[in-house]
């Protein structure tokens, strides 16, 4: 286990704890710096980062809480700060039972000095625990072991009066409930004592005007003793009486320091209620934005189809386009072949009219020469001379020759 220090601003000053472990508690730490600094009372460990601050545990570890900060250590101040005396230190009465510790992550420390002490009352008196050099391992437990039986004691004394003070959370609406809240319980406290110290004055006044019309009536020489007693128990009361006036004022202390407790409380719960009123307006903010973007995006998403499907649509009519142009070029193709063949089966027939006239012409030429060759023979068998009449269409001049030779 590796040991390190450990950084503690006390009243404005540095101060480093040396041999400090992840098992050592704030407890132990406050009893070494109260030791260091020579002051004894009542002491809170906070842990500030920047404008937010935490009272840690008595129980808890610092190093270990100052690691989860992770990269922000460095920046996280350890700040010991005194609020109030010691449980030891203050004064007790014998008819008023101790009113329990308050409970804010506050630890106590042994004083290092007694109350008052009386040469003739024996009840007032007790001995005090010598101081102990204290380590981070034996030092608590030291100083549980010493005081642990006048606390109990302070415990069942309280327990049996029924005084407890008891701070509950902070609710919704703002404020701390009671039963009875910390400043109404030692205002009623203040009061008790109060009362308890007029009626003592007020039963010292009757003693002492006892006490003077008893020695008026016997001599001095013959009542020496029992005078003694009277100014003994005198002495005796009014130790009493300095007593309860000092815990008067002790928890007029305590009073006060509630109150200033319940102020800082009200003001961080101000200060909170104004942040979440911020954060809720950022919320706002970053949800009309976030609306807005999805709007967008919305409307970014919609036309991004509409493209689309504009472009679907185009290229469906290019494709079709493609498709005619295509037809139409296989068509203009095929026209081109159709009119070459056209040109061509025109030329053929021009080529076949021109035969067939050369034909014609051999023919009519053929037809001459027989009709001529014809002649000659008939001629030639029947010995008649014959006319020879002007050419005829071939019809003509066959249906002539048949029509004479029958």
């Amino acid at each position: 286990m590796k040991a390190m220090e450990l950084k503690v601003w006390v009243d404005g000053v540095q101060r480093i704890v040396c041999g400090v472990t992840e098992f050592t508690t704030c407890q132990e730490v406050v009893i070494a710096l109260a030791q260091a600094i020579g002051r004894t009372g009542r002491y809170t460990l906070i842990e500030k980062w920047r404008e937010t601050e935490r009272h840690l545990a008595p129980n808890e570890n610092p190093v270990v809480s100052l690691n989860k900060w992770g990269q922000y250590a460095s920046d996280v101040q350890l700040i010991l700060q005194r609020t109030g005396p010691s449980v030891s230190e203050r004064p007790t009465s014998e008819g008023l039972a101790r009113v329990p510790e308050r409970g804010l992550y506050r630890q106590s420390l042994p004083p290092l000095a007694k109350l008052r002490p009386s040469g003739t009352d024996r009840s007032l008196k007790r001995k005090e625990p010598k101081r102990k050099s204290l380590t981070f391992t034996g030092g608590a437990k030291g100083l549980r072991e010493i005081f642990g039986k006048s606390r109990d004691t302070d415990v069942k004394q309280s327990q049996q009066h029924g005084v407890s003070l008891n701070l509950s959370r902070v609710g919704g609406g703002g404020i701390a409930s009671v039963p009875g809240s910390p400043a109404r319980e030692l205002s009623r406290l203040v009061q008790l004592q109060r009362n308890k110290l007029q009626a003592l004055e007020s039963r010292l006044l009757g003693c002492e005007a006892e006490l003077r019309d008893w020695e008026e009536a016997t001599g001095e020489a013959s009542d020496e003793g029992n005078l003694e007693e009277e100014l003994l128990l005198l002495e005796q009361q009014v130790r009493r009486n300095d007593a309860e006036m000092e815990e008067e004022e002790f928890w007029q202390n305590e009073l006060q320091i509630e109150q200033e407790s319940e102020w800082q409380l009200r003001q961080q719960l101000a200060e909170l209620q104004g942040r979440v009123r911020d954060c809720e307006a950022k919320l706002s903010e970053y949800l009309a934005r976030i609306q807005s973007m999805e709007a967008g995006v919305e409307q970014e998403r919609l036309q991004q189809e509409a493209e689309l499907k504009q472009r679907v649509n185009e290229e469906e009519v290019q494709a079709q386009l493609e498709k005619v142009r295509a037809e139409l070029e296989m068509q203009s193709q095929q026209t081109a072949r159709l009119e070459n063949s056209c040109r061509a089966l025109e030329r053929s027939l021009s080529q076949s009219g021109k035969r067939l006239q050369e034909k014609e012409q051999e023919l009519e030429q053929l037809t001459k020469e027989l009709r001529q060759v014809n002649l000659q023979q008939f001629i030639q068998q029947t010995g008649t001379k014959v006319t020879v009449l002007p050419a005829e269409p071939s019809e003509d001049i066959s249906s002539g020759i048949n029509t004479r030779t029958h």
